[in-house]
């Protein structure tokens, strides 16, 4: 092979190894560009509900109770419901409002059966959220208390998210923060649906004991209103039980 050969060799081995990186720069740039997306489009959904609901005058409050009649009295009621559950962290739409919108709308029975399936959904949903905005590194960064949290939730997902779930840590903030510490997705599901059995059936049993949201007097059923308040204090209880078990959790008190 002359000098020339071996030069041009060179220069073709070059390109390809610049042509790899190129493209090897431009694999790991992608995710970055999509998550920078679907922030943008969260932001954009959540300016856009703000700016639209502020319009209407309307407050989460009432915004619940203007769904009560498409809810209860169309077949489609059902999916709407768990649709709009399972999308409402995109507008920081509150949990506690539908579910005990759910036991107006649907009674007790089955408010309290739609809100389960509606709120784990939701709950995966975060998850994947939390899961897919992950960095490296994340749990480092973050303040002792909340970084000793998650490194419990890390060793002990079940436990710990029924523990958060008791102690009504933020219904949204726990499925993120599972997502982001990358628990093991059956363990910790399985925890939040347990830990938040007691406050579904107290807000779905305060939402069948009343007419409407935003009925100055409505009709109470003071049995639902008993069993919702001796299932919020058991949750409590139980949930004081098993932070004594597990000191570092201090911080979702």
């Amino acid at each position: 092979m002359t000098q020339g050969q071996t030069t041009e060799t060179n220069l073709i081995n070059l390109m390809k190894v610049k042509t790899m990186g190129d493209a090897t720069t431009a694999t790991k740039a992608r995710p970055k560009t999509i998550k920078l997306l679907i922030a943008f489009a969260w932001v954009t959904a959540l300016i856009g509900y703000t700016l639209w609901s502020r319009g209407q005058g309307l407050t989460f409050i009432e915004t619940a109770d203007s769904l009560l009649g498409l809810l209860a009295d169309n077949w489609w009621g059902v999916p709407l419901f768990v649709g709009i559950y399972v999308a409402r962290p995109v507008i920081l739409f509150p949990a506690s409002l539908l579910t005990i919108l759910s036991g107006i709308a649907f009674g007790f029975f089955w408010g309290a059966v739609l809100t389960v399936i509606a709120s784990n959904l939701s709950t995966a949903a975060n998850y994947a959220g939390g899961r897919f905005f992950a960095s490296p590194g994340l749990i480092d960064k973050l303040p002792g208390k909340l970084s000793s949290l998650v490194e419990s939730a890390i060793d002990s997902p079940f436990e710990t998210t029924l523990i958060m779930r008791l102690v009504a840590v933020p219904f949204d903030a726990v499925g993120y923060i599972a997502g982001f510490a990358k628990l093991k997705f059956v363990p910790f599901i399985a925890g939040s649906a347990l830990g938040t059995v007691a406050g579904t059936i107290a807000f779905v049993g305060f939402g069948a004991s009343i007419e409407s949201i935003t009925d100055g007097s409505p009709m109470v059923d003071l049995t639902l209103i008993g069993v919702s308040i001796l299932l919020t204090v058991g949750g409590v209880v139980a949930a004081r039980v098993l932070r004594k078990r597990r000191p570092s959790l201090e911080l979702a008190a």
